[in-house]
């Protein structure tokens, strides 16, 4: 949300315009106004917000609902796989965890633990990753050797 509101004393310099993120609880029938819900105190502004003052906030995904404590309704879509065995690109599969990581001249790949005990692991490139389970291979990983240096 856009705010360039000061308050007395601060420096205009310093003063950050956008604040955020928020999530958006319901929308005026025309479509202009936005009532929000700041998501990490859970505060609503006393008004309610023109589109204008709005943009997107471009972070993945994941890692956003796992941070809010928001179930997505649907993880996996339910239609069946095409009969070519090829995945249209808005397919989303639920990742258990990363096992390991490498890296082949300019990407890095992922072994990927898939949540459905069905499948086994296989390597998948950077971009097909979410960056919450990048981040949480990574903490785990900074974690264990953390405890190797303790010992």
């Amino acid at each position: 949300m856009f705010n360039d509101a000061l308050k007395i004393g601060e420096s205009p310099k310093f003063h950050k315009n956008w604040t955020g993120p928020y999530l958006v609880v319901s929308k005026s029938d025309n479509g202009l106004l936005y009532r929000l819900r700041h998501c990490t105190s859970g505060k609503e502004p006393r008004a309610a917000i023109h589109a204008n003052r709005l943009k997107l906030y471009d972070d993945d995904r994941d890692r956003f609902l796992l941070r809010h404590n928001i179930r997505p309704q649907q993880a996996v879509p339910t239609e069946p796989a095409p009969a070519d065995n090829s995945m249209p690109d808005d397919t989303w599969f639920p990742i258990e965890r990363i096992l390991s990581h490498k890296k082949k001249g300019n990407k890095v790949f992922y072994r990927v633990k898939w949540a459905d005990a069905a499948s086994s692991p296989s390597w998948e490139a950077s971009e097909n990753v979410t960056q919450c389970a990048k981040d949480e291979y990574f903490i785990q990983k900074r974690n264990k050797a953390k405890q190797r240096r303790k010992r």
